[in-house]
């Protein structure tokens, strides 16, 4: 294990937008002594590494021998190669969602970093962001959850299916509000507009504990929109998570229907909840290097990466197989 006094050398395997933003953070951190980059475009590695100041490698593997640590920040079809030769030579790993190109190899890698008591954490952003963090304390046995993840149409991202693409982030965030919860309904549908694969689906899962779930996500819309209601037992609350705000609503208790029947606003209590507006790569990667130097599971654990792709793999599967 690192100690805490130690200072780490990080590394970075693919400087697009997010190991960019990676090497950025890394190279600011306090606890990151040296920061070396990589990527098969060296016009982009070189741009990265003058702006923030970061060593570049000559390949994955001269990386890995130089590091502690590492994001890998490349397409999901490279995640399993270079998350393998990370762990089998000894470096905590952060990878972007998804784990990998399947469950199946995603559980490949969740049982060799178990095996070698090595950090694996996967970067589902959005357990970060200040506004879920706030409304998750808050849920206790929910019994509706609706969310909205629309985008406008890039071409990034469209070698897989939405339900991968932007439907896995909120995939994560309902099995961690309904941890210990099965899973016992699924039904979804979705279609191709702009590509092969499907750019809009829906999900409607029910879990054990009676609670149902419904999942939209497009990468087709007009206006970008990442929005979640949760229905429980005197609370609601609707949280955006775009732009980093909370509507919620509670009742006092014990509700005079005859009263409330006239008046039904007097028995609904707004609530001010604080929100951290931190920005959440910055709190993700900082949790990433505090597990590896503490020896606590990350917040995102390999396994947590691997239910969630199954998930989405499943609701795809009834997507294409009506």
């Amino acid at each position: 294990m690192i100690q805490r006094s130690d200072n780490i050398t990080a590394g970075v395997i693919g400087t697009g937008n997010l190991g960019r933003n990676h090497a950025r953070i890394y190279s600011d951190s306090d606890e990151v002594a040296r920061v070396y980059i990589f990527d098969t475009d060296s016009g982009c590695a070189k741009k990265v590494a003058e702006e923030f100041g970061t060593a570049i490698s000559d390949s994955c593997s001269d990386l890995i021998e130089k590091c502690d640590l590492v994001s890998v920040c490349t397409p999901a079809t490279s995640h399993y190669e270079i998350v393998s030769m990370a762990l089998e030579r000894g470096l905590h790993v952060l990878v972007e969602k998804p784990l990998a190109s399947s469950s199946g190899l995603g559980k490949e890698l969740v049982r060799k970093a178990r095996e070698k008591n090595l950090v694996l954490q996967v970067g589902h952003i959005e357990r970060f962001n200040g506004t879920f963090q706030a409304v998750l304390p808050l849920i206790r046995q929910p019994k509706f959850i609706e969310i909205h993840r629309l985008s406008t149409f890039t071409a990034r991202g469209i070698d897989v299916s939405v339900a991968v693409d932007l439907m896995i982030h909120d995939l994560d965030l309902v099995l961690a509000l309904l941890k210990g919860s099965k899973l016992t309904v699924c039904r979804s549908s979705g279609a191709g507009v702009l590509t092969d694969s499907a750019d809009i689906v829906n999900a409607r899962l029910e879990f054990d504990n009676g609670c149902v779930a419904n999942i939209t996500a497009s990468r087709i819309s007009r206006e970008p929109m990442r929005k979640m209601r949760i229905f429980q037992k005197d609370l609601y609350i609707s949280a955006d998570l775009r732009e980093k705000t909370i509507e919620a609503f509670t009742t006092p208790g014990d509700i005079d229907i005859e009263k409330a029947d006239r008046d039904p606003l007097s028995f609904i209590k707004p609530l001010d909840i604080e929100i951290d507006r931190t920005e959440p790569l910055r709190k993700e990667i900082d949790s990433f290097v505090d597990s590896v130097k503490s020896g606590r599971d990350p917040v995102v654990t390999g396994e947590d990466g691997a239910a969630a792709l199954e998930l989405a793999e499943k609701i795809l599967k009834q997507v294409e197989n009506p």
